[in-house]
């Protein structure tokens, strides 16, 4: 067991002699071990005439033929390509190196020795030539059918492909040499050995492919749900074994919290707020995630159930992904709060030093109870003297290592992670599997569903005089761009080949109409510069903001009732909807404008239009993202890299996943050696709860 375990995770120089250079553009693909080489997949798969008749070529075939090498000649100059003919008994062929020729390969080319060669067929004054082509010392990778997959400089398809070859070979000894007494060992990996085969077209027929790959395909992404189901649900029962604080709530204090707000709950905060005081008043450790639609009250449940914890002289701690929305939440609890007694702190990165050094002495010596602020909580310097409950706004936003390094700055917290971006069930299972989930879907009373329409920009005068409408009654309204300027480096390109617009472009034109009432925010500006634009917004000193998606997560300004998304086929379902929750946050009815190009609306782009036409249900919306975006899009995950799988698609598995998180729970309570092996090997990082 600990002999194969040990072969998937040697690293590939110990195993496959490569040079140190190839090291180096496989650590850029991710390739670190021969786990990483092997499930390395394949996009796409090239189809090649093995051995043509070199007489009758055809320009633009992708040819394999074995050759006799007649005649080198070599260039005089470097101007000069180094050219190569080769025959045999159906024809003859040039090979041509131009720039740089490979010089060494002639030590091994040498007249009448015969290779294989390789490369896209060139017709020129009737003879066959290919540029380039390459030779195939190896004849196990002479198959028809060539696998493709994503390269990085320095490595060539032909050589990522005959290190994987390698690997499979490595691997099938390495399995021989498993002995019977580990026959449950010894079956799933022989299983898994001919899956790899199939996928990497290793001894697979042609005839056989369509087939073969996709039932091979689904049973490593079997294997990998499977394994991913088993992981959580061993952490979720570690969890329940750790001893916690128990807090039992105080429901006078929390109804003194909602008179002196004014609110009444929603049956769904009710629900979710009894739900979170069972597992505070339970002795273990309570690790939940509360998916809340945009709008639905997430932060007034934090508050109600952090406040718990005050009430057994236990700090508590709010961690927000930006200082606007740090801010924000800490100018609600300020109001909340205010008969309580209860002492809030705020700490966010653009607090002067003397007031960061007296919030770190109050929050030591347990003068603070409730502190809130971002990623500058979980700093070293930052330390608590009893905290017992931590709340993640917006977790997504947040890597898994700043998450740690926050839960770790207490013994055995109550941990409530939160998003207002719902998750579609199939990512919930694969992502948060280890905890307790709470759902928010419904909207405090005398809450109008946001009509939302669809405009070409060719429109945007018809548009713009929309504005007038909402700004007689008093209301407010943001108009949302996907760039800042059109000299931001990294947009620059982007923008001029699929005419985006930038804010500063649509300020001078939405200003024109409305001088002095108009203002902008983006995230270059300073955080004191966001704060201001953001306070004259919220007085109504400013009616109109031009804005990028800073605004996207938590701003709440309730006489906002209009928002116009312009370049709406750029944005994701989840975004879109997660922008557009920005309006609909009072009493009035609210509206959204999406302004799209005509010219770069994409089929995908019209269902993502019509779902938001006809719902403004969040969770409705997250199933159909996932639909039409796949699972490594969802909460940018391609990017943070929480949630990527070698081979399964959860768009397309769902069924698997079903099917993995019934066996997970319905298997052993305790985690078996071979359970073990099953979650390291499919484990993106290192799985150190096992270890």
């Amino acid at each position: 067991m600990l002999t194969i375990n040990k072969f998937f995770f040697s690293l590939i120089k110990s195993r496959i002699n490569v040079g140190d250079n190839i090291i180096i553009g496989l650590k850029r693909l991710g390739i670190i071990n021969l786990r990483d080489l092997l499930f390395y997949r394949p996009t796409s798969y090239q189809v090649k005439i093995i051995s043509p008749n070199l007489s009758s070529l055809k320009n633009g075939q992708l040819i394999q033929a074995e050759v006799t090498i007649e005649e080198i000649l070599i260039p005089k100059s470097k101007k000069q390509p180094l050219k190569i003919l080769g025959s045999n008994e159906t024809g003859a062929i040039l090979l041509v190196f131009f720039n740089r020729p490979p010089y060494f390969l002639l030590n091994k080319l040498t007249i009448g020795s015969k290779h294989i060669v390789e490369g896209k067929v060139q017709i020129f004054s009737s003879l066959a030539q290919i540029a380039h082509p390459i030779f195939i010392f190896d004849k196990k990778l002479t198959s028809p059918l060539e696998p493709i997959y994503p390269l990085t400089y320095g490595i060539i398809n032909k050589q990522l492909y005959s290190y994987i070859i390698k690997g499979l070979d490595l691997f099938e000894k390495e399995w021989c040499c498993i002995p019977e007494s580990f026959q449950e060992v010894k079956d799933y990996t022989k299983s898994l050995l001919e899956d790899l085969k199939t996928l990497h077209l290793y001894q697979v027929k042609t005839k056989q492919l369509e087939e073969l790959h996709t039932q091979a395909l689904r049973r490593l992404a079997e294997k990998e749900l499977f394994a991913n189901q088993i992981s959580l649900q061993y952490l979720r029962q570690q969890t329940k074994l750790k001893q916690g604080n128990s807090f039992a709530g105080s429901s006078q204090l929390q109804q003194a919290i909602l008179k002196t707000l004014g609110f009444e709950l929603t049956p769904d905060q009710k629900n979710v707020i009894e739900e979170i005081a069972k597992h505070q008043l339970s002795p273990t450790e309570m690790m939940c995630l509360l998916q809340g639609d945009v709008g639905s009250g997430k932060t007034l449940v934090a508050l109600l159930t952090m406040v718990t914890v005050s009430y057994h002289k236990f700090q508590a701690a709010l961690m927000a992904p930006t200082d606007l929305l740090a801010n924000q939440h800490y100018q609600f609890f300020v109001k909340a709060l205010s008969e309580t007694g209860i002492r809030l702190g705020l700490l966010t990165g653009k607090i002067s030093t003397k007031e960061r050094n007296k919030v770190l002495s109050s929050l030591e010596n347990g003068d603070i109870d409730i502190l809130i602020g971002t990623h500058a909580l979980f700093q070293e310097k930052v330390n608590f003297k009893n905290l017992g409950y931590i709340v993640i706004d917006e977790q997504h936003k947040f890597g898994v290592q700043q998450r740690l390094d926050l839960i770790n700055k207490a013994s055995h917290p109550d941990v409530l992670v939160m998003t207002a971006t719902p998750i579609p069930r199939s990512l919930t299972l694969t992502m948060f599997g280890d905890m307790d989930i709470s759902k928010l879907a419904s909207k405090p009373k005398n809450r109008l569903p946001i009509i939302t329409s669809i405009s070409p920009k060719t429109k945007l005068n018809n548009v713009i005089s929309v504005l007038d409408k909402k700004l007689k009654f008093g209301e407010k309204i943001y108009w949302i761009c996907p760039l800042i300027d059109q000299n931001d480096e990294e947009l620059t390109t982007q923008s001029k080949n699929t005419g985006l617009i930038d804010i500063n472009t649509r300020l001078i034109t939405i200003e024109n109409a409305y001088p002095n009432i108009t203002g902008t925010i983006h995230g270059k500006m300073k955080n004191e510069q966001k704060d201001m634009i953001m306070h004259q917004f919220k007085n109504g000193n400013i009616k109109i903001l031009v804005a990028t998606t800073v605004i996207e997560v938590g701003i709440d300004v309730p006489e906002a009732t209009l928002i116009v998304i312009e370049n709406a086929e750029q944005f994701g379902l989840a975004q879109l909807h997660q922008i557009r929750g920005r309006v609909g946050r009072g009493t009035l009815q609210s509206h959204c404008i999406l302004l799209y190009d005509p010219q770069k609306l994409t089929m995908v782009a019209k269902s993502r239009f019509e779902v938001m036409r006809n719902s403004n249900d969040g969770f409705y919306i997250a199933e159909q993202d996932l639909l039409l975006r796949g699972s490594g899009e969802i909460l940018g995950t391609k990017q943070s890299g929480e949630i990527r799988f070698f081979f399964a698609d959860l768009a397309r598995d769902l069924d698997l996943l079903t099917k993995a998180n019934k066996l997970a729970e319905e298997g052993s309570k305790d985690i078996s050696e071979f359970s073990l092996l099953q979650i390291k090997l499919f484990a993106r990082v290192e799985f150190n709860e096992l270890n």
